[in-house]
């Protein structure tokens, strides 16, 4: 009897002993945990405060710029000193921002003759357009674990001469 429970003692030791080394392999094996990074958008150059802004945040360049295919879309009222958003807790990786100024406020981009844009826009890195959006390339910007910022300058390519531009951003 005795020499049976020596058995089961060295056994149930064993099988510790095996859980021990399973723990700590699969905590070995677990990819530390990745902090949220934070990307602030500064929006400058809205020749008014009327309608809103929508901020498209892009993660996948295939989808860029596709309306409704946004990682995040904000739509944010305009205040009168200025924009200026954040997005937190994203994964660290390459974002590319879309924006236009809905002045009319009917959540639709407006186009003219030509399919030339009626309202403001803009990309991250003031990417530049010639007859169509730019490049997910163009306009990606690194998030990181720490505070991103970056300013996007909003441009009109039809003239409304009742209202000036303002270089702070506001109306």
């Amino acid at each position: 009897m005795t020499n049976m429970a020596g058995n089961d003692e060295r056994r149930a030791w064993r099988l510790s002993g095996m859980g021990l080394v399973l723990c700590v392999s699969l905590l070995a094996s677990t990819p530390a945990a990745t902090r949220a990074g934070e990307l602030q958008v500064e929006v400058k150059g809205l020749r008014n405060n009327d309608g809103l802004v929508r901020l498209a945040l892009y993660d996948r360049p295939e989808l860029f710029p596709i309306s409704g295919k946004a990682f995040i879309i904000s739509d944010v009222p305009i205040p009168y000193q200025g924009l200026s958003l954040l997005f937190s807790d994203l994964p660290p990786g390459e974002y590319a921002l879309a924006l236009f100024h809905d002045e009319d406020g009917d959540n639709v981009f407006d186009k003219g003759f030509l399919g030339l844009p009626l309202e403001g826009f803009g990309f991250s890195n003031d990417a530049t357009v010639f007859f169509s959006a730019p490049s997910f390339s163009a306009a990606a910007v690194t998030v990181g674990e720490e505070l991103t910022a970056i300013t996007v300058h909003v441009r009109y390519w039809s003239q409304d001469s009742s209202k000036e531009r303002r270089e702070d951003g506001g109306p």
